[in-house]
């Protein structure tokens, strides 16, 4: 396990010194992400399809209030502290959540009995899990290493966060959902 995994796990925990630091909350939404994915995953084996589907939207949306949380906040705030190599790598990011939002669209209309509704997520969380990765192994450390304001970061993240696990769920959503777990 890496430290950084181990501090969001601290955190996830509120034991950590820093709750707030960008770093281990990103490290720990990507935590979340990957014990939503092995949820589907087992549940694939075992589990009707209206289990499957509920499990694939809850991954759906974690991926997507991370991403967006990466987009307006972290992004922008690491794209102003590293130097133009570095920078490569958060275009690469945003070119692979485009990608990882493809397939989002993709679960989110079709129905969890569908032949490729299995394989979609299983893709879905292989792209997702190597772009955390990524930026884990890679992007991180730069930043920890950077000017970047690691806590404020972090607190605007955690706003916004709130905001996005806050507001009312629209009726396409709530459409989709019922496409995806009633096989219609």
């Amino acid at each position: 396990m890496t430290v950084a995994r181990r501090k969001a796990a601290h955190a996830r925990r509120g034991k950590a010194e820093q709750p707030h630091d960008a770093l281990v909350l990103l490290t720990a939404e990507h935590n979340e992400i990957d014990k939503l994915a092995r949820e589907f995953e087992r549940l694939r084996k075992t589990g009707s399809s209206v289990e499957k589907g509920k499990a694939a939207l809850r991954l759906c949306h974690a991926l997507e209030r991370t991403m967006t949380i990466k987009h307006e906040v972290f992004y922008p705030a690491a794209h102003a502290v590293l130097a133009d190599e570095d920078k490569e790598l958060l275009r690469q990011a945003a070119v692979k959540d485009d990608g990882i939002q493809d397939l989002i669209e993709k679960i989110e209309g079709t129905p969890a009995d569908d032949l490729s509704f299995d394989s979609t997520v299983t893709v879905l969380h292989e792209q997702a899990g190597h772009l955390m990765k990524q930026q884990e192994d890679e992007l991180f450390p730069r930043l920890r290493h950077s000017h970047l304001d690691l806590l404020g970061t972090g607190e605007r993240m955690a706003a916004r966060r709130t905001e996005l696990g806050t507001a009312p769920i629209d009726r396409e959503r709530i459409r989709q959902a019922r496409n995806v777990m009633a096989g219609r």
